[in-house]
């Protein structure tokens, strides 16, 4: 008995962790508020008429610092191209970023203390965790759980919306 009891209350956790998958692609960007480490303050409604990459993230997650350099040269791809925007919300305080960034540059727009805007795009709090939403506004990419994003996919996603 204790096993069944044990089996539906797994299932019922499992069912509700996964409908906390938050977005889907096709779904509409929500509100937001950024405020980058430059200063500026970033909205849904400045991303408007862009590709944009989305990363969710903190400095002293291991997964999230490997990729690092990858996403560099893909930004440094795509430096010219007004059309795309790379956006790197942290959960850290400006202080721990500006620190972690004198010894390794990131060159996405990096947000601070974006808890909020990670618990609202990122309701199972998994890091690193990618979107990429198309001109319009919408979902086009987002991770999965059960796979780790590629750099290979996300540049395919982001030539793909480019095209549209």
């Amino acid at each position: 008995m204790k096993y069944i009891l044990f089996f539906i209350c797994a299932l019922f956790l499992n069912t509700l962790i996964f409908s906390q998958e938050n977005y889907k692609v096709g779904d509409t960007v929500p509100k937001f508020k950024l405020w980058l480490t430059n200063g500026d303050r970033l909205t849904e409604n400045d991303i408007k008429n862009k590709v944009v990459v989305f990363k969710f993230w903190f400095t002293s997650c291991l997964p999230c610092r490997i990729d690092i350099p990858e996403l560099n040269k893909l930004v440094k791809e795509y430096k010219d191209n007004k059309n795309v925007l790379f956006i790197a919300p942290a959960l850290d305080r400006k202080g721990a970023i500006d620190r972690f960034l004198h010894y390794t540059p990131f060159k996405f727009k990096i947000a601070y203390s974006a808890m909020d805007v990670s618990q609202s795009f990122n309701k199972r709090q998994a890091y690193p965790f990618y979107y990429i939403t198309d001109k319009n506004g919408k979902f086009l990419y987002v991770d999965k759980p059960d796979e780790k994003s590629q750099i290979m996919s996300i540049k395919k996603v982001i030539k793909e919306a480019l095209k549209e």
